[in-house]
């Protein structure tokens, strides 16, 4: 004989009296409650979405085989204060056929029993049998009473129709959820998943007082999972919409890249080409690589002391190798595994180098520097003037230098002999003796008469002498 059992919804059989009589010690259990306990402990740890004696899942997959309803949840009040009360409607659409169940929950606030076929389920109402109904949808109602500080509230239902057959096929499973304000006129923000600032209505919303946490007041977000995409942003190669406007990588300057066997972002000329706004896999500059075998060695890498041309340019630990000395004394260790020993200093001389290698330039005095008295350093050469100065660099300037234009300063040239310095020269500040005066005005005065009789007097004869450099810097020659 089968018996219904409309609060649970399955068909059971009635049991069959024990022929063998009563057992001491012993207790029957109804055969039902075996067959169905995994069922039971398989929907327990979720909630919503009923069972007939309104077991709430949330979504457990009990029920399946049907198409999911429609779900509605709407307010009788729009604008609501702190501590009113409302009344909630639930819809749920007869898509499957004419039964329905619910769950019910809000983020704050208080639900409240105002419908009598419902009850409190944890946090949440639920109904409490399968309802039935005509037309296109099962009605639920369910009280809720907002909190004494402003805000806003989310309201989630979880609803499933049924076919009414005490089964679990032909069931389908949906969801609704309502947004609103209480104690304000509310905004509406979008759920940011991605925190970029912008948020999608297709990840969420919700209705408050002032914007929440991970929420934003922009919507539109096209990919709200990944920060590089939203709306506004500066398009990149990436292969990605980065301003969600439909198109990829729109508008960059289009290369061409070499095959890159090593991955280190350099390629080979006369192998594969792609052409993109940035290198694919397995493709990089087209700069020849001259080691495709070694990602540490490409052109513009930085050279180290390996005894490999890193960067490709054709040298071997250029500038990589150990160094060691100051000026004259500098060295360049003769590989990567030798020590550096410094040189020998030499004499400090009048160059503009450190040849005592002591990190200073021409340091001494002039006499030191360019060996001779009359002499002083000036910018890395001896040039005439007060010698003994302390250092080259710091001395006097000679008086003999002079800025007036068709003048000769008492300067010595490099065409000049080291001993001639002075010698029959005419200088500004420096006069030559009357007798050394009178003794070139005489030769000047022979020289002049001697130019107009070229073939009896040669002035081969003064070749070598010292005052015919000085007369040729005068104009005599």
């Amino acid at each position: 004989m089968t018996h219904v059992r409309p609060e649970l919804g399955f068909r059971t059989r009635a049991a069959a009296p024990d022929r063998r009589g009563p057992r001491s010690g012993h207790i029957r259990l109804p055969r039902v409650s075996i067959w169905f306990a995994p069922l039971f402990a398989l929907c327990l740890p979720a909630r919503a979405f009923a069972h007939a004696a309104g077991m709430a899942t949330e979504s457990c997959g009990c029920h399946s085989g049907g198409k999911a309803p429609t779900v509605l949840l709407t307010p009788d009040l729009t604008s609501v204060s702190t501590g009113q009360t409302v009344n909630l409607t639930i819809s749920v659409s007869t898509t499957n056929g004419n039964a329905a169940g619910f769950f019910l929950e809000a983020s704050t606030g208080k639900l409240g029993i105002v419908d009598s076929g419902t009850k409190p389920l944890g946090d949440g109402v639920t109904h409490n049998a399968t309802r039935t109904g005509t037309g296109s949808a099962i009605i639920f109602k369910v009280g809720w009473t907002a909190p004494a500080t402003p805000g806003g509230v989310d309201f989630r239902v979880w609803a499933n129709s049924a076919n009414g057959n005490r089964a679990q096929s032909g069931d389908g499973e949906g969801t609704g959820s309502y947004s609103m304000a209480f104690g304000c006129s509310g905004s509406k923000f979008y759920l940011d998943g991605d925190a970029d600032g912008v948020g999608s209505a297709s990840s969420g919303y919700t209705v408050a007082c002032s914007l929440p946490a991970n929420y934003s007041v922009k919507d539109g977000d096209c990919a709200d999972n990944d920060p590089r995409v939203f709306p506004g942003n500066l398009e990149i190669c990436d292969g990605r919409d980065n301003n969600c406007d439909g198109q990829v990588d729109e508008g960059l300057e289009l290369a061409t890249f070499c095959a890159d066997a090593d991955g280190d972002g350099h390629g080979v000329l006369g192998r594969a080409t792609v052409i993109g706004c940035t290198d694919a896999e397995g493709f990089g500059l087209c700069d020849n690589d001259c080691n495709d075998s070694d990602p540490l060695v490409f052109p513009g890498a930085t050279e180290s002391c390996n005894n490999k041309d890193d960067n490709c340019n054709n040298q071997v630990d250029e500038n990589a190798r150990p160094t060691c000395g100051l000026g004259w004394c500098g060295r360049i260790a003769a590989d990567c595994s030798s020590a550096c020993n410094p040189g020998p200093p030499m004499a400090e001389l009048c160059n503009n180098y450190d040849d005592d290698c002591d990190g200073v330039n021409d340091n001494g005095t002039d006499l030191q520097l360019c060996g001779s008295t009359g002499l002083v350093c000036r910018g890395g050469s001896c040039v005439a003037g007060s010698g003994g100065s302390a250092g080259g660099a710091n001395s006097t300037a000679d008086a003999g230098f002079t800025s007036n234009a068709g003048s000769v300063g008492n300067v010595q040239t490099p065409d000049e002999p080291e001993g001639s310095a002075g010698a029959c020269r005419f200088a500004r500040r420096r006069a030559s003796t009357p007798l050394a005066a009178g003794a070139c005005l005489a030769l000047s005065a022979l020289l002049y008469r001697r130019r107009r009789r070229p073939k009896e007097f040669s002035t081969s004869y003064f070749r070598g002498r010292p005052c015919r450099d000085s007369y040729r810097r005068v104009g005599f020659f």
